[in-house]
């Protein structure tokens, strides 16, 4: 297994603007807990709220770390034409992985949808990333349907970021094509994904908890399994009140809190108020562990 990737939040300034010192802090402080990477601009990354300018400056400043981590990045849009834009700009910056969310809005058949990804990986010359999660793109998928299964086996995918708590799923994606990377996404069923052989994680609390993951990671692949579930527990805890607040809100409070200038997330998510930062930072006292 590859290790935890850090899905990094995008810090801004008072202005609303990518504050890239704080960026770099950040990038800094999970490399040396032990991050094996980033992946950038998704969910946690404000992926549909940057514009183009801003999306293709973060991969430029994730770009200063390529010698020392490995980078997902991030090019899921509405249209082809503009995924491919930055997938070939990432490509082009020394990213050895892209990652899309399918296309949303419009309903697109599956055979379209394995277009976007065929057009994906002809513009950057290998296989891409399905970013998978539903509960966002209110797109799942169903693997009895024909041109689904044959965009899994075609080479165009070459793994699955799996934000969605259907392990089924994941297994199946694997017997269609078994040289597809999966990575988990959903850091409360960590221990589980591990157990059904994910070949990793992406999360976006690694912001503030990836010492935490790592412990429960590591004494999974020891053979500590009761520790690990009992440090899945504590940890769920924590998702279970900053998911009830807002997750992403949360994750900023928090690392504010801690003395990190990332600002608020853009509208319209809204700040927490006093009283959910105060549950929040009760349930991270009692649980997390360092």
């Amino acid at each position: 297994m590859e290790g935890l990737y850090v899905a990094s939040m995008v810090p801004l300034d008072e202005d609303g603007k990518i504050n890239d010192a704080v960026a770099r802090e950040m990038i800094e402080t999970n490399l040396a807990e032990g991050a094996a990477g980033f992946f950038v601009a998704g969910s946690s990354g404000e992926c549909f709220l940057l514009t183009p300018e801003e999306h293709l400056h973060l991969f430029e400043l994730f770009a200063e770390y390529k010698d020392r981590c490995t980078l997902f990045a991030h090019v899921g849009s509405c249209g082809t034409d503009e995924s491919v834009r930055y997938a070939k700009a990432a490509a082009d910056m020394g990213y050895e992985r892209i990652a899309a969310t399918p296309p949303i809005y419009f309903g697109y058949s599956s055979a379209a949808v394995a277009g976007y990804y065929d057009d994906i990986a002809s513009a950057v010359g290998h296989g891409v990333y399905y970013y998978n999660i539903p509960m966002n793109t209110k797109r799942t998928l169903n693997l009895y349907d024909a041109d689904t299964r044959a965009m899994f086996a075609s080479g165009s995918i070459a793994g699955v970021k799996h934000t969605n708590l259907d392990l089924y799923e994941m297994e199946r994606l694997r017997a269609i094509n078994p040289e597809l990377k999966c990575f988990g996404g959903f850091e409360n069923e960590m221990v589980a994904f591990l157990a059904m052989g994910c070949d990793g994680f992406i999360g976006s609390t690694f912001n503030f908890m990836l010492p935490h993951y790592l412990k429960i990671y590591e004494a999974f692949n020891a053979g500590r399994i009761e520790e690990a579930r009992e440090l899945q527990v504590k940890a769920n805890n924590i998702m279970e009140a900053i998911m009830g607040e807002g997750l992403f809100p949360s994750i900023k409070h928090i690392l504010s809190a801690r003395g990190a200038a990332v600002g608020e997330m853009r509208r319209p998510f809204q700040p927490l108020s006093p009283k959910a930062a105060a549950h929040v930072d009760s349930v991270v006292a009692e649980n997390l562990v360092r």
